[in-house]
């Protein structure tokens, strides 16, 4: 009765595992600022994100400067966007729409120069500032003439992020009982089971299964993001960026789910081993009475 009961506490820690996991790590990932700028800081390095923001701000050059520079704008501007000046500017854009991908989360609607129609926008105008300063130091003579140009970079779309809204309010209102309460059933399980080995077992499976399910839905998820984004690509490294923790977390359960089963299986070979060595209870004899 024992070994039921444990079994039934490790499988329902199990289930509510993946939605632990993913409301620890998201959650604390997006909703905290400084963690959500080192998750998208090493975007500024993505050839991705380089050849969009280099593609825009060309194209707002293009009419602004003289047909024979262009070879050397496009040459200063590729070099701008592998700069540390980028970097800074990056995570300075970053840090300011950081409100707005909380907000879209959170389904929260609200005016911003940071959402425009269905997307999250990345606006790039400072560009043409640093830009500027760079070729005029490069000594290039018509430096002076590059005016503020309008480029921006176009990341989530408004549909896809309101796919994920219900699921991310509900891991962000339960992001700190979930983890508890899959810990204290598990543990729980375990502790009360008699049979402890084969409760391991199951517990190390059941995690293991849910793991995977969970690296399954964040693939299925990715897909849904950057079908109705309107720059899949970068959608995506975007998505891979913040969802990074979520996955390492997984793939750790995983691999403690995968040690349960190991252990599991020598504690239960163990158990087996000494009922077969335990003598057999001694005999009652019958007593006969004249």
């Amino acid at each position: 009765m024992r070994t039921t009961f444990g079994t039934i506490l490790v499988l329902l820690g199990c289930l509510l595992a993946a939605p632990a996991v993913a409301a620890y790590a998201l959650v604390g990932e997006v909703t905290d600022q400084q963690r959500y700028l080192d998750a998208v800081e090493p975007l500024a390095d993505d050839p991705d994100i380089h050849a969009s923001v280099a593609g825009q701000i060309n194209a707002a050059l293009a009419d602004k400067v003289p047909a024979s520079a262009q070879p050397l704008v496009d040459q200063s501007v590729n070099s701008f966007v592998r700069s540390d000046e980028f970097r800074q500017l990056w995570i300075t854009v970053n840090r300011e729409v950081h409100p707005e991908v909380l907000a879209m989360l959170r389904g929260e609607e609200g005016g911003s120069l940071s959402v425009q129609g269905d997307a999250i926008v990345l606006d790039l105008g400072d560009v043409a500032t640093l830009l500027r300063q760079r070729m005029t130091e490069a000594g290039a003579p018509f430096a002076e003439q590059i005016p503020r140009i309008n480029a921006s970079v176009e990341l989530i779309s408004r549909p896809a992020v309101r796919q994920l809204v219900p699921a991310f309010d509900l891991l962000e209102k339960l992001s700190v009982v979930l983890p508890i309460v899959a810990l204290g059933l598990l543990i729980g399980g375990v502790a009360v089971a008699g049979g402890r080995g084969r409760v391991l077992v199951v517990g190390g499976v059941g995690l293991v299964v849910m793991m995977l399910l969970l690296v399954l839905f964040q693939f299925l998820a990715r897909s849904q993001v950057t079908a109705r984004s309107p720059k899949p690509e970068l959608a995506g490294v975007f998505y891979d960026a913040l969802t990074s923790q979520v996955m390492t977390i997984a793939w750790v359960v995983c691999g403690v789910g995968g040690i349960a089963i190991l252990v599991g299986g020598f504690v239960a070979a163990a158990q087996s081993r000494r009922a077969a060595a335990a003598p057999p209870p001694p005999r009652r004899r019958a007593s006969f009475s004249r």
